[in-house]
């Protein structure tokens, strides 16, 4: 397959002390090991959660027989992607509902098998507030299930979790987590720069290949 493309555009945040998380992940702890200086060369080391930054989370994290961000699915990494854009319609706090999925199908088109997921809820531009990891916008239970039944093989957001926050404060586990991994469908939280995006695209995704981890910093690229 060839691609045809104009633009690149990266839908990752930097990896630093800045970078966005879902509470209570820790700040990224970045520190020099050696410098030009001291040492004539200059080196770092990075002490961080695999969920800080624009990352992947992967069926290990809810499952214990779920696969790990080593052993992610290659052919889950790239592939042509839908963007649902939600900003205008939704406010910090809300959740998108099967129906508000249902409603953007009849306005926009089905999702087709395989395609990759992005929804753009608007948290990013909060991201330096204190409500951004306080109260987001995320995927309902059932919306969550309605597209695992549309077999789309990877989610993503702008907001620093895939679940709506009515999902954390529930009782037991947040449902869509469960629902999109226990399908085997990664989901990608805290993307960036979808704003930039036609509602159709090719995406690259490169996590940190990490063993025994339920997830990765990862570096997204949208081909437009």
């Amino acid at each position: 397959m060839q691609l045809n493309f104009q633009k690149v555009i990266d839908l990752s945040y930097q990896v630093d002390e800045n970078s966005p998380r879902e509470l209570p992940i820790d700040p990224v702890r970045i520190y020099d090991t050696a410098t030009i200086e001291k040492d004539g060369y200059f080196e770092s080391r990075v002490d961080l959660s695999g969920h800080c930054a624009t990352h992947i989370d992967v069926p290990c994290l809810m499952y214990a027989d779920g696969y790990t961000v080593a052993e992610i699915p290659i052919d889950k990494l790239t592939g042509e992607a839908v963007l649902i854009d939600l900003s205008n319609s939704k406010q910090p706090g809300d959740q998108v509902t099967a129906e508000d999925l249902q409603n953007w199908v009849s306005e926009n088109g089905d999702i087709g098998v395989e395609s990759i997921v992005f929804l753009r809820t608007g948290m990013d531009r909060l991201v330096n507030e204190e409500i951004f990891n306080q109260k987001w916008i995320g995927y309902s239970k059932d919306a969550a299930e309605l597209l695992v039944e549309k077999e789309i093989k990877v989610v993503g957001t702008d907001a620093c979790s895939i679940d709506a926050l009515a999902g954390h404060q529930e009782d037991g586990l947040p449902p869509a987590h469960l629902a999109f991994l226990g399908a085997g469908i990664p989901q990608i939280e805290d993307l960036k720069n979808l704003g930039n995006l036609p509602k159709h695209f090719y995406v690259v995704i490169a996590p940190m290949k990490l063993a025994r981890s339920s997830a990765a910093p990862a570096r997204v690229l949208a081909f437009i």
